[in-house]
């Protein structure tokens, strides 16, 4: 028993030995800048040594210098291909085996240790993955995306790495992926909640296709608390928060927001406060708010075709009224609201407008469509350069 024992330590020992003298090697070459013979010696060492911490650091180690090597050669001659195509690759899943076999494992002298490596990856797995975006290699995108993405949440980046998982959504978006783009939106606002304030507005959009408005209502409330004391972010939150409330019926909650987007002095946000109320049946408010920003300036288009908007939608509205009347059997009502003077007005406020606004830009498809439908309905002509230009649109 002792002899075995005496053997088993030997062997132990020589094992020992010859992983150190071969780590000594490899540790020797990269000093020396002697990167391919590096590799070499490497090759060795994880043959004798397939279980070893220490051998798997090094060999992280001389996988990032492979790739330094490959950049320096194509920053001489880009038209060079690398010969170490997947070393960075091969450096993330190294450093990972490292710490899995031993998470204490420590370098040697003037080498990465486990973490410090992965936290260095970051960067360079961040630049291939927008690479492989811009070349539409989606799946790879991700891949290196994700990767980035643990190695700046390694380094306690999380802004950074908050970064990739938005980066990461976004290609899934572009993939037809919604499952994932949810997630990676999730994980996003999950990892640093005061990162992107588009993250939440994109989730707002996610849930409302997918008709889940108390999800809708949930991501809008944690927007709200994460940017509170931050003007610029709660401005981008307007917009959504509008339509919300537009969409809920919430016309109160809906009237303080749009008065916030009013005194914030921007005059892009009229045309969106207008749109939000007219679909909220808040007609009057929506054309007061319309009427004093064409007082200032009576040309904008977007001013013009959401005055149209406002009174088509107006007529659409006492038009479902006549309907509901109808089906119950109230044939005074419907009749009197047929007959009414406001949905006479309603078509011809609705032709006036789309009619000044055709008139600033007549290729404005939505505008158009308001324009013809209330010709017809008002029995005037309507001209042959409309109906093209609708169609032409259509078309496209």
């Amino acid at each position: 028993m002792k002899k075995w024992m005496l053997v088993l330590v030997a062997l132990f020992v020589s094992v020992s030995a010859f992983s150190q003298s071969c780590l000594d090697d490899v540790w020797q070459c990269l000093r020396s800048n002697q990167i391919p013979k590096a590799k070499k010696f490497m090759e060795s060492c994880m043959a004798s040594n397939p279980d070893n911490a220490a051998v798997w650091l090094m060999q992280a180690n001389v996988n990032i210098q492979l790739y330094n090597y490959d950049l320096e050669r194509q920053q001489k001659d880009p038209s060079i291909a690398a010969r170490y195509p997947n070393a960075l690759e091969d450096a993330y899943a190294a450093f990972l085996k490292a710490v899995e076999l031993d998470k204490n494992v420590t370098p040697k002298t003037g080498m990465l240790g486990a973490k410090e490596g992965q936290q260095l990856l970051a960067r360079p797995f961040e630049d291939k993955a927008r690479a492989a975006e811009n070349n539409g290699n989606f799946s790879e995108a991700i891949q290196y995306y994700e990767k980035a993405a643990k190695c700046y949440e390694l380094a306690q980046k999380k802004d950074d790495a908050a970064a990739m998982y938005y980066s990461c959504a976004i290609v899934y978006g572009k993939s037809n992926d919604n499952a994932n783009l949810e997630k990676m939106l999730e994980k996003c606002i999950t990892t640093s909640p005061k990162r992107s304030v588009t993250a939440y507005v994109v989730l707002y959009d996610f849930y409302k296709q997918e008709k889940d408005t108390v999800k809708c209502g949930e991501i809008l409330n944690k927007a709200q608390k994460n940017f509170s004391d931050d003007t610029v972010r709660m401005a981008q939150l307007l917009d959504p928060l509008m339509d919300y409330y537009s969409m809920i019926g919430d016309n109160e909650k809906l009237m303080t927001i749009v008065n916030k987007a009013i005194a914030s002095g921007d005059p892009a946000m009229i045309p969106n406060c207008a749109n939000f109320l007219s679909n909220a049946k808040a007609y009057a408010k929506s054309e007061q708010i319309l009427r004093d920003a064409l007082a200032k300036d009576p040309k904008n288009f977007d001013l013009l075709k959401q005055m149209a908007y406002r009174y088509a939608l107006e007529y659409y509205d006492l038009m479902d009224q006549r309907k509901a009347a109808m089906d119950n059997r109230k044939w005074d009502e419907a009749n009197k609201i047929y007959q009414g003077p406001e949905r006479k007005a309603a078509m011809e406020n609705a032709h006036e407008w789309a009619q000044k606004a055709y008139e600033v830009n007549s290729d404005n498809l939505e505008n158009n469509l308001i324009l013809r439908e209330m010709k017809t309905l008002l029995q005037l002509e309507v001209p042959q350069e409309l109906n093209d230009k609708i169609n032409a649109r259509k078309q496209n």
